[in-house]
């Protein structure tokens, strides 16, 4: 899960329409599925004693980068680290830093992550996770901050080979700045081919998490994703950006079919 850039868009009222024409477009592609979306919580787990890792860089007014390390632990357990609000201004290149005003999100962020996930059988299944951490700047003490999500997953439930998530969020004053601190979000994906996929989902609410994100996801080998994609605010605080996201997912298994096979 990532985040948030900033502010101030007045066509965001328009999103939730291109939201449901890409949903509906995508959805009748009936191909290969698998997930990897941009900033809701997809819900997988990282395998058993193996590493994911992933890197996203989002662009308006600044450049923001976010960084997720996790470790499977097995029995559908995950834990791991984020650096996320690495916010550089595109005009000078110098760090932003925030540890004083409750408007914006605190950034930079030094988080702690984990993960359960609760297969409920070969379809559904329920996932809960939490980031906890502070802000990791020098001038004051540090601030706590955290993100809780419980999300619901269906596989290849209305249309072959896709994934369909949605859930509930709460986020403290420090993580996503003033706004709600509960709302819910959604997410789907759809496989186009063994190396294209599609994506689609949308955060709810009046914070700098509030953002609709459509892209476009690249394997150039069957452990590496590359998504582009665009965020368009869902509250007019926010701002319009572009986002590239590189993860490389463990090396045990391949994306191509409709499940996860294992590589020699």
């Amino acid at each position: 899960m990532k985040i948030r850039f900033g502010r101030r868009n007045p066509n965001s009222e328009k999103c939730c329409v291109v939201t449901i024409t890409f949903f509906v477009l995508i959805s009748t592609l009936g191909i290969r599925a698998q997930q990897n979306f941009i900033n809701v919580p997809s819900g997988e787990v990282t395998l058993a004693h193996r590493w994911f890792f992933q890197q996203q860089i989002n662009v308006n007014q600044l450049f923001q980068s976010n960084t997720t390390i996790d470790y499977g632990l097995g029995r559908d357990w995950e834990i791991g680290m984020n650096v996320l609000g690495l916010n550089i201004r595109s005009n000078n290149f110098n760090l932003i830093e925030n540890d004083s005003s409750d408007i914006d999100p605190y950034n930079p962020l030094l988080l702690l992550n984990t993960l359960k996930r609760i297969p409920l059988n070969e379809h559904l299944a329920l996932a809960a996770g939490i980031q906890y951490g502070g802000d990791f700047t020098v001038r004051q003490k540090i601030k706590p901050c955290g993100f809780t999500y419980l999300n619901f997953s269906a596989k290849d439930i209305f249309f072959k080979e896709n994934v369909l998530v949605a859930g509930v969020y709460y986020n403290s004053l420090h993580y996503g700045g003033e706004g709600n601190r509960w709302s819910g979000m959604l997410g789907f994906e759809q496989t186009l081919s063994s190396r294209w996929h599609a994506m689609a989902e949308t955060i709810l609410g009046t914070n700098a998490l509030a953002y609709t994100s459509l892209g476009l996801i690249y394997y150039p080998k069957s452990f590496i994703a590359i998504t582009t994609g665009v965020q368009i605010p869902n509250t007019a605080k926010n701002s319009f950006g572009f986002v590239v996201e590189f993860t490389i997912l463990p090396k045990r298994y391949t994306n191509i079919g409709s499940k996860r096979y294992k590589l020699n």
